[in-house]
């Protein structure tokens, strides 16, 4: 294994870590390299964070000024 491929490796490692290590079966039917899968599941989970953040505000409020 080259140093770029080990660090390449290393890389896209780190970033299926950060997407919660698991990618969408949709996603990667559509998309064909791992970048590009890594990329849209990392879209995806943004969506859901903001659609469940919009859900939690209409429970509870939206208390930006408690949380400054």
């Amino acid at each position: 294994m080259s140093t770029a491929s080990g660090t390449l490796d290393t890389k896209l490692h780190r970033a299926l870590e950060l997407i919660g290590g698991s990618i969408d079966p949709e996603i990667a039917e559509t998309y064909a390299s791992i970048e590009e899968r890594i990329l849209a599941q990392a879209l995806e989970n943004v969506e859901l964070a903001e659609r469940r953040l919009r859900e939690i505000q209409k429970l509870v409020g939206d208390r930006d000024a408690v949380l400054v």
